[in-house]
């Protein structure tokens, strides 16, 4: 299938496209098709990808150690925030758990990152301070930081994560 003609502008235009892909079991080849588009394209590929992990949260999982090669790379924002959203209840990187850290904290503190990207970064860097509990500190720094310039909804994400590590 030819993902570069794909046109999808609305959630029935998604839902559409996200039967076809499920049922031809394309779910690799729209993943290696929205590493080829850093554009509005690519946004739109990996909302229907978000989509999908939505109904199936584990889709992503298999591709965890493959995103790391090419996700920090991606300028498009919706891109990185789909994804991200995709891969918070997937199992957490081993073999490239470094790479994913620095990526995470990097997101956190960029001023060009936007605040939801940075929730769902959040979100995944708290699973490896579960892991490594050494981290939480860096963690806990960054997000007292930057609290009074996040969202509603960045604030809540922030202050509960807070009160999971500061005690």
């Amino acid at each position: 299938m030819n993902f570069e003609e794909i046109k999808i502008s609305s959630k029935e235009e998604r839902d559409q496209f996200i039967e076809l892909v499920i049922a031809d079991d394309l779910i690799d080849d729209l993943y290696e098709s929205i590493k080829k588009f850093d554009n509005p394209h690519g946004n739109r590929l990996a909302w229907v990808m978000t989509s999908i992990s939505d109904k199936n949260d584990q889709i992503l999982s298999k591709y965890v150690d493959d995103l790391i090669t090419w996700l920090p790379g991606i300028k498009t924002q919706g891109i990185k925030r789909s994804l991200l959203r995709g891969l918070i209840h997937c199992p957490l990187s081993i073999d490239k758990e470094g790479e994913w850290v620095e990526f995470l904290f990097d997101i956190l503190s960029s001023s060009e990152t936007d605040i939801a990207v940075k929730v769902h970064s959040m979100e995944l860097l708290s699973k490896y301070c579960e892991k490594y509990p050494e981290l939480s500190q860096e963690l806990i720094i960054i997000l007292e930081d930057a609290l009074p310039y996040y969202s509603a909804a960045g604030k809540v994400r922030a202050k509960r994560i807070l009160k999971k590590f500061s005690n």
